[in-house]
């Protein structure tokens, strides 16, 4: 009887303790909502004052390297604006925004709080221009990246027989494949031409269909054909270059040297 007394008055107080036990969990509940909410108060509300504060507004853009390229022009690629918020711009999206120009090689970011941002840039150098249908000049790189378009002409060599359009330069990064696979030949044209030191008088290269250089200031012009066997066809351009040099002229090397072609020399 005492065993059965003593259990019956232990089952109300193992209720009494269920209940203080629930209700010390729904005061921390209660806590922890109460904690969770003043911190994402005081996040707000130091996020709102980081966007709205004058103090973070963007009032100094310096960028270096730049030559082709103002910095008016580089601060709109990257999408930025005096008076923007620091914190609404990201260094490494301002990155990519620059180096998605053609113009373009390197790009460094750095934000200096609490308004101002430094670029630095690495500019692709302008080798060649290509002519377009309508007479302007895109100019290019080595590789093929597109610079700009201009209505005069530099003073490089001049490519005409691309396939890209005047249309095309403002959505245009690169060259496309046609385009690369021309410019590929070109500049192993060119690492030929380096070795009988006749490189830097190339003024023009026609690559419609066979590939012809223009040497206009020494009244030379040398008919390349496919530009296949560059290395045999130098070879004769330099020989023909010795023999006729006092004459202005063609050197034709644009036959199947395989099948018994001999380049040769056509005076004006």
């Amino acid at each position: 009887m005492a065993v059965k007394k003593a259990k019956t008055q232990a089952r109300p107080q193992n209720r009494i303790n269920k209940q203080k036990e629930m209700e010390q969990r729904k005061i921390k509940r209660r806590r922890k909502k109460i904690v969770v909410t003043l911190f994402i108060a005081i996040v707000v509300g130091i996020s709102a004052y980081f966007s709205m504060s004058p103090t973070f507004k963007i009032q100094t853009v310096t960028v270096n390297g730049n030559a082709q390229l103002s910095r008016e022009k580089i601060m709109e690629i990257a999408g930025i604006k005096i008076g923007d918020n620091i914190f609404s711009k990201i260094g490494i999206v301002l990155k990519v925004k620059l180096k998605q120009n053609g113009a373009i090689e390197e790009a460094k970011v750095n934000k200096i709080y609490p308004n101002r941002i430094d670029i630095e840039i690495t500019e692709r150098s302008k080798r060649f221009q290509i002519q377009t249908e309508s007479g302007k000049y895109i100019g290019i790189d080595e590789q093929g990246y597109v610079l700009e378009i201009a209505s005069e002409k530099a003073d490089l060599p001049v490519i005409i027989g691309m396939n890209i359009k005047e249309e095309d330069v403002d959505k245009t990064k690169r060259l496309e494949d046609k385009d690369l696979d021309k410019m590929e030949n070109i500049l192993q044209i060119y690492s030929e031409c380096k070795k009988i030191n006749i490189d830097d008088k190339i003024t023009q290269i026609q690559v419609e269909d066979e590939y012809i250089l223009k040497l206009e200031n020494e009244g030379i012009t040398i008919d390349l054909g496919n530009a296949s066997n560059l290395k045999d066809r130098m070879y004769y351009v330099s020989a023909i270059l010795k023999q006729e040099a006092e004459n202005k002229g063609t050197i034709n090397a644009n036959g199947n040297l395989n099948e018994g072609f001999l380049p040769y020399f056509s005076a004006e």
